[in-house]
């Protein structure tokens, strides 16, 4: 089988993730997949059909439910807890100047779209900073065609990766010009549990695919790995499996919305303008145009008529009812930025919780996921370059969040907390707590940082009120 043979369940997943790309991208993607998801008007000629799709409102539900759900989980920055060794690669996680938060925001947006992301832990055996460390280099749902897991001793164990990878070379024929070539990359576990990659490419760049070069054994410490440091990620349990996408029937929906404003802004087109008419125009042999306007007198016979033709009936109305039955089916399948939601003023924070804990079980779920998988590549790149003899046993937390509505807490519960503060009831550590949790501090700094900045300004604590004083302790 050769090497750029994808799996078959890759294969029936690659026109959903088509879809998909499609459909986040925006209206010049859909257009330019024609028929595949816009059929062709009956007997249209191609100038006919690009008029057509031309006059369609794209109204990208998908990418707006995208980055409304990550601005959620990344409302509050992410916190990544690793060795102290191991802090400066934050800053550059990728040796392409790309800091660990963004690396993880767009990982999100991924697993969001696309339910599925992968990550490879590499070594850089020389950097533009002068050391050795490891990287991470990361691969989308596309790029990731086969893979292969093994039973060994009582766990699934990765044993096979194969990855598609375009990198650029000189142009043969232009010194001047770089030009993509493809290329595979595998990752294996030999017979002896030893991690070894190795390159394909086609020797000219046609025909069958062949190994490119030595085949590479990575080493820690002298050493083989005796496993595959590369990390699936996932909307809910980080497995190599195929999961659908958490929105693709938002996707689905967001097609047939923009079908019907094709259908619609093409009926507007035809039928909009009135259109004048007559009959029985005295010399009706006259075949000049006929001007319109108020200093202009037709001429009738006795039965002539003159009126304007204008559109009658229900047809427009019915494509009207239908884009809008689809942007509340929209909505229901999680895109919650397209309208308005109302607001009670008396509804409690619980009512509002109780109302939304459904819909956000889901993206909860994700950023569970989001945190398994980025502690595991922190875990694998702290345990290369350090002394543990396992990545599990790196002390590694990564923390997202998951308080994506941000109930603001009411003035009347600050004033009752501060008061108990004052009377020793609780802790400033407790109180500020109830503050960053209602919305009412900065994100990001701790009761320690708020008490510094606190002693720099003098009496910026009220004294405590003649109430407070009198509570019984």
């Amino acid at each position: 089988m050769p090497v750029n043979t994808p799996r078959t369940d890759y294969d029936a997943a690659a026109s959903i993730w088509e879809q998909m790309r499609a459909v986040y991208s925006g209206r010049a993607a859909v257009i330019k997949a024609g028929e595949k998801y816009t059929p062709k008007l009956p007997a249209a000629s191609p100038a006919a059909q690009d008029a057509y799709l031309n006059r369609g409102n794209f109204y990208n539900a998908l990418r707006r439910t995208v980055t409304g759900l990550v601005g959620g989980i990344y409302q509050k920055a992410p916190r990544f807890d690793v060795p102290a060794r191991a802090r400066p690669w934050l800053d550059d996680i990728t040796l392409t100047h790309i800091p660990m938060g963004a690396f993880a925001l767009e990982a999100t947006s991924e697993v969001l779209l696309m339910a599925r992301f992968g990550v490879l832990v590499e070594m850089a055996s020389s950097t533009p900073y002068g050391e050795t460390r490891p990287y991470l280099v990361s691969f989308t749902a596309e790029n990731i065609i086969n893979w292969r897991t093994s039973n060994l001793g009582g766990d699934d164990v990765l044993t096979l990766v194969v990855l598609r990878e375009t990198p650029t070379v000189l142009d043969d024929k232009d010194p001047f010009q770089v030009k993509p070539i493809e290329q595979y990359r595998v990752l294996s576990l030999d017979e002896d549990l030893r991690y070894t990659q190795q390159l394909w490419r086609r020797p000219d760049q046609s025909g069958d695919f062949a190994p490119y070069g030595e085949a590479v054994i990575p080493l820690r410490r002298g050493e083989p790995l005796n496993f595959i440091p590369f990390t699936f990620f996932a909307p809910s349990y980080c497995t190599p499996d195929i999961k659908d996408p958490p929105l693709v029937d938002l996707a689905n929906i967001s097609l047939a919305h923009w079908r019907n404003s094709c259908d619609h802004e093409q009926g507007l087109h035809l039928v909009a303008l009135p259109t004048p008419y007559v009959s029985g125009m005295k010399g009706g042999g006259d075949d000049s145009i006929l001007q319109i306007g108020p200093s202009t007198v037709w001429m009738l016979d006795k039965d002539g008529k003159a009126g304007m033709v204008e559109f009658t009936g229900a047809g427009m109305k019915s494509l009207e009812t239908a884009l809008v039955q689809k942007q509340h089916q929209m909505a229901t399948l999680g895109a919650k930025l397209l309208e308005e939601q109302p607001t009670l003023a008396a509804e409690t924070a619980t009512a509002v919780l109780a109302r939304h804990a459904g819909e956000h079980a889901t993206l909860r779920t994700v950023a569970e996921a989001m945190q398994q998988s980025l502690r595991q590549i922190l875990q694998t790149m702290s345990w290369w370059d350090g002394l543990e003899s396992r990545p599990l046993d790196v002390p590694v937390e990564v923390t997202l969040n998951t308080d994506f509505l941000q109930v603001k807490a009411q003035p009347q519960e600050i004033q009752t907390a501060l008061m108990t503060l004052q009377a020793g009831e609780i802790s400033y550590q407790t109180f500020w707590n109830l503050l960053t949790e209602g919305g009412w501090a900065r994100n990001n700094v701790s009761a320690d940082e708020e008490r510094r900045e606190i002693s720099r300004e003098p009496d910026q604590l009220p004294p405590p009120t003649e109430e407070v004083i009198k509570v019984e302790r």
